[in-house]
């Protein structure tokens, strides 16, 4: 894990997972069928949780990127919601 040194404090960058996650949420957001969709929800936010995980237990985890692991989160609940009001009309 590589860090990098900033005036208050040092920070976790640049993690494998880091990039998985915000790969995997892009792959949901862009996701046209639905079935597919449902799929990349789940697989993003265990990717999600993973990085949340590795960061909390970090000396001195990004509060940067814990910030966007929540609104992506957000974002994941906000689209099952969708997917699942769809599929009830």
């Amino acid at each position: 894990m590589q860090t990098t040194s900033s005036p208050d404090h040092m920070q976790t960058t640049n993690s494998p997972d880091q990039k998985l996650w915000k790969r995997c949420l892009q792959d949901a957001l862009f996701e046209l069928d639905p079935q597919a969709l449902r799929m990349k929800l789940e697989v993003a936010d265990r990717a999600i949780e993973m990085r949340r995980l590795e960061l909390d237990s970090a000396a001195n985890p990004d509060s940067h990127e814990l910030a966007e692991l929540a609104d992506g989160l957000h974002t994941l609940r906000a689209l099952g919601f969708l997917t699942e009001t769809n599929a009830d009309c």
